[in-house]
């Protein structure tokens, strides 16, 4: 077993521990199956490690406009981030490919709750100092 292997599975196994529900849903013309479920919860486990006890529920909706053959920007990845007490926080990105799809909401996704969390933190500092 490889490195990266053993890695993905340490993940997986973190994921399964916390009480913060990954939900992949696909249209019927995405491919990749369980593989490719793994590999977006691994990727979501990477970014929201510091947010994790902030965030109830994760919704991913994976699409793919023309499955048959490949176009410009027809794989779309959305992702819902459902946190206690706030607004959920969305990004979305499409791409040529399901992994740069992907790749792009996440980063997206990071700089949201990164903002997200960043205001309330100062929100919550300037009422504390009243």
């Amino acid at each position: 077993m490889s490195a990266k292997s053993i890695l993905r599975r340490l993940l997986l196994l973190q994921l399964e521990e916390r009480r913060m529900l990954i939900d992949i849903r696909t249209d019927g013309n995405v491919a990749g199956g369980e593989q490719l479920s793994q590999d977006v919860k691994a990727s979501l486990h990477a970014v929201l490690h510091r947010h994790e006890d902030q965030i109830r529920r994760i919704d991913v909706q994976l699409s793919d406009a023309v499955s048959h053959k490949t176009s410009h920007d027809d794989k779309s990845c959305k992702i819902e981030v459902h946190r206690d007490g706030g607004e959920p926080i969305v990004a979305a990105h499409q791409d040529s490919f399901m992994e740069q799809a992907v790749r792009g909401a996440v980063h997206k996704l990071k700089r949201a709750l990164d903002h997200a969390f960043g205001k309330e933190a100062v929100a919550d500092q300037l009422r504390d100092h009243r």
